[in-house]
């Protein structure tokens, strides 16, 4: 018998009934959908779940994750539904075709993520931490910064992940210590200790995309003089402008 995730009817009920979402096939933004479409989406998201998604559940925890010769290793079981993510843009259903999403209403991606976050919460965390870093991008971010980024971390190629405070920092963001130094290139050295960092290191994606808050030097005192940094899971700024700052 196929595990319950969630009642399916309560989210039929929730999408046409109380939001009465097919009435946004009304807008110029959502005429190219239908309901039939709006329906797959959600299905296609319950199938991926039940077959691929939760049975790694319970071997999650068996497994653990393994911190060995200065790498960690996810559990094995999570390469396949990962890379299956991935192939399926599962991680940008609300985005611009333009990076790997498909342009739909948010309400119905969440019903396809209560599906998806019900088979197993841990595994995706990875696509929608990169999404969220994406999403920083998309709002705050260069039009280079999202030719670079935004596919890539939106589809869950590259992963994302939130830097939280420093050690000596707790709850208090103008008491970060870590510093960035400009380059002659315009690109950015960051020099400082993370931690809380969800997400921070997995043999999952090829590259991992940090948001960092680090104070330019010569910048005012208090959390005023940190703007957000991009810097990549090696450190390497010799390929990307990786570090361009966010103001």
């Amino acid at each position: 018998m196929a595990p319950r995730l969630t009642d399916q009817r309560d989210i039929e009920f929730v999408l046409y009934e109380q939001f009465k979402v097919d009435a946004f096939l009304q807008s110029d933004k959502y005429k190219a959908f239908n309901k039939k479409m709006f329906d797959m989406v959600v299905k296609e998201a319950k199938n991926l779940a039940v077959k691929e998604i939760f049975p790694t559940y319970a071997e999650c925890d068996r497994e653990g994750v393994k911190f060995e010769n200065g790498a960690v290793r996810v559990p094995e079981c999570l390469r396949k539904p990962h890379q299956l993510l991935a192939e399926g843009e599962w991680g940008a259903l609300t985005e611009s075709q333009e990076y790997g999403g498909q342009g739909l209403p948010f309400t119905i991606a969440q019903a396809a993520l209560e599906y998806l976050i019900g088979a197993n919460y841990i595994m995706m965390t990875y696509p929608i931490l990169g999404h969220g870093a994406g999403k920083m991008i998309d709002l705050f971010g260069t039009e280079k910064q999202k030719e670079l980024f935004l596919k890539k971390l939106y589809t869950g190629i590259w992963g994302g992940t939130m830097l939280l405070t420093e050690p000596g920092a707790g709850s208090d963001v103008g008491a970060l210590t870590t510093s960035a130094k400009k380059r002659d290139d315009g690109l950015y050295d960051i020099t400082g200790s993370k931690i809380f960092i969800t997400n921070g290191e997995q043999n999952l994606t090829e590259n991992i995309i940090h948001p960092v808050l680090a104070r330019i030097e010569g910048a005012p005192a208090g959390p005023r003089g940190f703007p957000c940094s991009l810097s990549p899971r090696s450190g390497s700024m010799k390929t990307a402008p990786w570090a361009r700052p966010m103001t």
